[in-house]
């Protein structure tokens, strides 16, 4: 059957916005956005009938296949012309929103490593139904064909824009590994769904590209490259939890110690130097972690859910890990070779455990606790949510490190474009409402 998808590029994300209702405002100045976690009560996706395992294995799933995604993206890291599209379910968190005039209701995917906005927009086979309607751009009062060559939108290297045959309108061609899709670029009025559950619709227009996708796998993905973004990562365990939130634009609410980043075809990394077990650090060659000729370096991304570290730097970590522990849990021995697994709860048997950190240049460090490390696989066992980037469950070797969501729980990162600096504080996500 055929399904429906649209294809959106945002190209400028100026953040300065009007209310419809009274929106609540953050100490940066922001655009405060409400997240909703894929498995949640809120989600379109809930399915009240899985199990916590059912729950685990379909994130395990998703994790794989963003993966998947992430190896490509990184083969075609030589060749900018060529992207990688996959379907919507290899993805954590979801975005509310609504295009156009009258609003048409749509559902993105926050993703840190995404270059484009994909939104429901054209027609293509394949991929997974969107639970939106269409966005019909001949249909909004606010659709404007507004953007012309000769322009730096226009000129953007990885849309190959040029003048239209009988007019000045930019006309963007964009590859991916499957196909390609073609258009006009535009500006449209977006609206988003603050945390409290007010619209927020900007008063600045983002610009964008609208055509039909021209072959399978169409998906949706949220951009957030403008001044600077952050975000915050609540329970994830948690289905009734809904303080996951999103930051566009503005100055980071709260910033301490700050680490370099910087990027890769859209995707943000920084360097990883150190990690200390307790008061220990364990011997491990910084030089591992550098990124050199397209290897190395930490991905710090949304869509995986484990964190995967270089083979030495894992075998040491889960070695140290297991010493600490030592006779007091029962190891369960883990379908996946090399996975560090115990029988037991967190919540009941990893109650005292000496802190472990990420230390990356410049001093700024992330910090594990239980809830973070480890992941309740079953009711009755639980498992390291570090892993080897040489796993043999993986298609291929990763060339570099990955800092995963379930990491960043309980933290919140800001991503300062302009100085290209990353940073991590240990919060709970509602005080940003305080």
């Amino acid at each position: 059957m055929m399904k429906l998808f649209v294809v959106a590029f945002l190209l400028l994300l100026q953040l300065h916005q009007t209310t419809t209702k009274h929106d609540h405002q953050t100490k940066s100045n922001g655009l405060m956005i409400k997240m909703i976690h894929r498995d949640s009560r809120k989600s379109p996706f809930y399915n009240p009938k899985l199990t916590l395992e059912d729950r685990v294995r379909r994130m395990n799933m998703r994790s794989e296949a963003r993966i998947s995604q992430l190896l490509i993206d990184n083969n075609l890291e030589k060749n900018v012309d060529a992207f990688q599209i996959i379907p919507f379910y290899g993805y954590e968190f979801l975005v509310p929103l609504k295009i156009g005039t009258p609003p048409v209701p749509q559902i993105l995917v926050m993703d840190t490593g995404s270059l484009l906005l994909w939104v429901h927009c054209g027609y293509t086979e394949g991929g997974e139904r969107s639970p939106y309607p269409l966005y019909i751009y001949s249909h909004s009062s606010s659709y404007i064909e507004d953007v012309f060559c000769e322009t730096p939108m226009c000129e953007l290297i990885m849309l190959k824009g040029k003048c239209g045959r009988d007019s000045k309108r930019c006309e963007y061609t964009y590859r991916y590994v499957t196909g390609m899709t073609r258009g006009n670029l535009a500006s449209e009025v977006f609206t988003f769904q603050s945390p409290n559950g007010t619209d927020v619709t900007m008063n600045k227009r983002l610009m964008f590209g609208c055509s039909s996708i021209l072959s399978k796998g169409a998906n949706r993905l949220f951009q957030l490259n403008h001044t600077g973004f952050s975000y915050c990562i609540g329970n994830i365990n948690d289905e009734d939890y809904y303080s996951n939130t999103l930051v566009l634009g503005g100055e980071p609410i709260i910033m301490e110690d700050s680490t370099p980043m910087f990027m890769v075809i859209g995707k943000y990394y920084i360097t990883l130097e150190k990690i200390s077990v307790g008061d220990k650090f364990l011997d491990i060659n910084s030089s591992i972690f550098k990124r050199v000729n397209y290897e190395g370096g930490m991905l710090v991304d949304s869509g995986t859910t484990s964190t995967y570290l270089p083979d030495i730097a894992f075998n040491k970590l889960k070695e140290e890990i297991r010493f600490v522990i030592g006779t007091t849990l029962k190891e369960h021995i883990s379908s996946r070779q090399g996975e560090l697994c115990y029988h037991g709860t967190i919540n009941q048997d990893i109650k005292i455990f000496p802190p472990i950190a990420f230390h990356f240049i410049e001093n700024a460090a992330l910090k594990f606790d239980a809830q973070n490390l480890f992941r309740q696989d079953e009711t009755d066992y639980f498992c390291l949510s570090v892993q080897s980037t040489d796993s043999d469950w993986l298609s291929q070797k990763l060339p570099f490190s990955i800092l995963g969501i379930w990491a960043q729980q309980f933290y919140y990162i800001a991503f300062d474009i302009n100085m290209m600096r990353m940073s991590f504080t240990k919060i709970d996500c509602d005080i940003l409402y305080d």
